[in-house]
């Protein structure tokens, strides 16, 4: 027969092993297909436009690819909005255009550019980071 103890420390590591196992799923998915700590991998099938990801922006127009860290340069909240192809970020109100650069302040300098390399076999877009 098991003491309060001993159940209670079952109890718990089956707890925490539970929770560590459905971890993903209970802070949020991220769509990336593989992450590391210098790249990102994701699926190459941007609509034309702007998409937008947890760090950065992806501007496709037609065949032709601009990726964007999301951090605005001012303080680096997360951009994660546009209004007719500029960039809006939430906490001060900077404003870039879809080729990154500075429309309004308080930020001073441009969005940076994220080096990136299409990887056409798996139908992947490496992002660097």
């Amino acid at each position: 027969m098991l003491n309060r103890k001993t159940f209670l420390k079952i109890s718990l590591s089956s707890i925490t092993l539970v929770l560590l196992y459905f971890w993903n799923n209970l802070t949020g998915n991220l769509k990336a297909l593989n992450r590391n700590k210098n790249q990102i991998v994701l699926p190459n099938d941007f609509p034309n436009g702007i998409s937008f990801g947890e760090q950065f922006i992806v501007v496709k127009r037609n065949e032709r690819i601009k990726i964007f860290s999301s951090k605005c340069t001012h303080l680096g909240c997360r951009i994660n909005n546009s209004l007719n192809d500029v960039f809006i970020c939430p906490c001060h109100g900077s404003k870039f255009n879809s080729d990154g650069e500075v429309l309004k302040g308080p930020a001073m300098k441009n969005l940076i550019k994220l080096k990136y390399r299409i990887d056409n076999s798996k139908n992947q877009i490496i992002i660097y980071t």
